[in-house]
C-alpha cells in the first residue's frame, strides 16, 4: 500500500523549494468536482467513506474492481470474506457550461471488462468483476448551488451484478430510467451499507438438486416411504417452478441453463 502524502511536501528544483507545494497542486487539479474524471474517483471515496473502508492508503486504478468491502456472505454456495463493488457516477451538471441551460442526460456505463495484474496481464474472460454495483448521481440542477462535498445532493443506487448480467446482457451502458427499472435500492449517504448488504440477499437460493433432494426426502418422510423415484412428479414440478422463479426457464417450463 502506497503511503498518503500530507500535501505539506514542498516541490524543489535544483534542491531548492520553487515555492509551490504538493497542497497546491491538489488545491489547483481537484478542486472542480463536478469534473467527470475527479467526480468518478471522488464517489469511490465516499462510498468506501460510508461502508467504512480503510482509507489510510492511496487509490489503485488498476484493480478489477474499485471497493473491496470487508463482510462475510455466501454467493452461490461459496464462502466469501469480501465484497466486490464497482462504483459509477453521474451528474446533470457538468464543469463545462451547458449550452441554453440544458441538463445532461444520464448514462451509466456498466460495460464488461477483462480484468488486469501485472503478473498475468489481461484475462481472457470478459465479464463483470465486481458483486455489486453502486451508482452515484448528482441530482443537483442550478450550477449556482452545486457543492457535490454536500452529500444530501446524491442519491445512490443499489444493484446486485447479477441482475445486471441477467437484464442487461453485455450493454456497455444504461440510462437513469432503465435502472430504476430494474428495482435498485435508492438510498441517502448515511443508508449506503446497510443497502449494499441487503442487496447481498437478492443472490439466487440454493440450486435445483439441493431442493430436489429436499423435497424427495420431505416426502419420504411424510408418506413414510423409501427413497425410491416415489413422488418424482411431485419434485420435479418444485424444481421447475424454482427455475421460472428465478428467471431460469422460459414460459414453456424449458431451462434457459
Amino acid at each position: 500500500m502506497t503511503k498518503q502524502r500530507t500535501g505539506d511536501e514542498l516541490i524543489v528544483f535544483d534542491d531548492m523549494p520553487i515555492g509551490k507545494s504538493l497542497s497546491d497542486y491538489w488545491r489547483w487539479n481537484a478542486s472542480d468536482l463536478l469534473n467527470n474524471t475527479l467526480r468518478g474517483s471522488y464517489c469511490e471515496f465516499i462510498v468506501s467513506a460510508a461502508l467504512g473502508v480503510d482509507l489510510s492508503g492511496t487509490n489503485d486504478d488498476w484493480t478489477p474492481y474499485d471497493i473491496s468491502f470487508p463482510y462475510n456472505w455466501v454467493c452461490n454456495g461459496e464462502a466469501r470474506d469480501e465484497v466486490r463493488i464497482e462504483v459509477k457516477s453521474c451528474a446533470y451538471l457538468q464543469a463545462w457550461r451547458q449550452g441554453d441551460g440544458r441538463l445532461s442526460s444520464i448514462q451509466f456505463s456498466i460495460r464488461p471488462t477483462r480484468a488486469w495484474d501485472s503478473i498475468s496481464g489481461y484475462a481472457e474472460e470478459v465479464k463483470r468483476q465486481s458483486d455489486v454495483y453502486v451508482f452515484c448521481l448528482y441530482t443537483e440542477t442550478v450550477r449556482e448551488r452545486a457543492d457535490p462535498l454536500v452529500l444530501d445532493g446524491w442519491d445512490f443506487y443499489i444493484v446486485p451484478t447479477h441482475i445486471l448480467d441477467e437484464q442487461c446482457g453485455p450493454q456497455k451502458t444504461i440510462s437513469l430510467t432503465m435502472l430504476q427499472k430494474l428495482d435498485p435500492y435508492l438510498v441517502d449517504y448515511g443508508s449506503i451499507r446497510d443497502a449494499v448488504v441487503d442487496s447481498l440477499n437478492v443472490y439466487p437460493p440454493p440450486p435445483p438438486d439441493i431442493l430436489h433432494s429436499f423435497y424427495h426426502s420431505f416426502l419420504c418422510i411424510t408418506e413414510k416411504q423409501p427413497r425410491t423415484t416415489h413422488g418424482a412428479a411431485f419434485s420435479s414440478a418444485i424444481i421447475i417452478f424454482w427455475r421460472f422463479r428465478n428467471g431460469l426457464c422460459d414460459e414453456e417450463g424449458g431451462t434457459t441453463l
